[in-house]
């Protein structure tokens, strides 16, 4: 089974500090009984935080967390007590994060709840979040193209080759993603669908030739880091878990010998070669073939580099 991603361990963990506080203290076994989390999961998580610092950061500037044995103790104060001062799209920010961690606890009358109530309060009546997101000048143009259903033109620079290449799409949607836009349809080069970044188009010439939509359901568009690269299957051992946490991946199987079957996409070679680096010759790419010796031949180069063959 594969490890909580970054998220739900923060959304869990803004759950059992509140609770082990009101208690003065509480066991990792009693926590785990509590929140329906195995007791090696509870101690990892505790253990990472007693690492983490405040401002203006030090050893004695740390959030004042002890695991002793069994036990686990948060030290009077515990820098918890100390005043916040937010600014309105921080305290929006912190109450969403707050309202999906009592997700996890459902319970709405602990001591997050108490302090999400009193931050809703002060917040106020305020008028709906607006974001107003950029425009490039190309969406107009592809936007027009996909309604009337016409093929266009593209230059289109492709990180993970590092080259441009002309292609011609049928655009099939314009799409925002965490502040990029994107251009999902089917592509006559690639002969199937795929998503490009608009920002990479460098040039756009709209068609006179019309195309009808694929039919049946189509896949969901591949969008942020490796949108526009291709999908490798890893083969993962325990020890370099944090892959699937730190990257964004298509699927992750537990497998019977322990290891992890991840596929994820990757935005060039430079990328591929420096998670196989970090996550050590255990690391296996299992597909596609062509990308097999990646992690060995980048190995070879930095041992070159430095003079050393051996």
């Amino acid at each position: 089974m594969a490890k909580p991603s970054a998220e739900a361990r923060l959304a869990r963990l803004l759950v059992i500090v509140p609770w082990v506080v009101e208690r003065d203290g509480a066991r990792i076994s009693d926590i785990a009984n509590h929140f329906g989390v195995p007791e090696g999961d509870v101690l990892s998580d505790l253990s990472l935080v007693q690492c983490c610092e405040i401002p203006p950061y030090g050893p004695d500037n740390t959030l004042g967390i002890i695991v002793d044995d069994d036990m686990v103790i948060v030290e009077p104060g515990a820098m918890l007590d100390r005043p916040l001062r937010l600014g309105p799209q921080e305290g929006f920010g912190l109450l969403a994060a707050g309202r999906a961690a009592l997700a996890v606890l459902g319970d709405t009358s602990g001591a997050l709840a108490t302090a999400l109530d009193k931050l809703e309060a002060a917040l106020g009546d305020h008028s709906p979040l607006e974001v107003d997101v950029e425009r490039p000048d190309l969406i107009d143009e592809l936007e027009v193209a996909t309604a009337n259903r016409v093929s266009v033109d593209i230059d289109y620079y492709t990180a993970y080759r590092d080259e441009s290449m002309h292609r011609r799409i049928d655009p099939l949607g314009v799409l925002n993603h965490d502040g990029d836009w994107y251009v999902h349809g089917w592509c006559h080069v690639a002969g199937s669908l795929r998503t490009f970044r608009v920002d990479r188009i460098e040039s756009l010439v709209v068609t006179e030739s019309e195309f009808e939509p694929p039919e049946g359901e189509l896949a969901a568009p591949r969008l942020g880091p490796g949108g526009d690269g291709i999908v490798v299957e890893l083969a993962v051992p325990p020890s370099a878990g944090w892959i699937v946490e730190a990257y964004e991946t298509q699927s992750v199987v537990a497998r019977d010998d322990g290891s992890i079957g991840v596929a994820m996409p990757i935005a060039g070679d430079v990328f591929l070669e420096r998670l196989l680096l970090r996550g050590g010759s255990d690391v296996v790419v299992e597909t596609p073939d062509s990308l097999r010796s990646t992690g060995a031949e980048a190995a070879r180069r930095i041992l070159e580099r430095y003079g050393s063959t051996s």
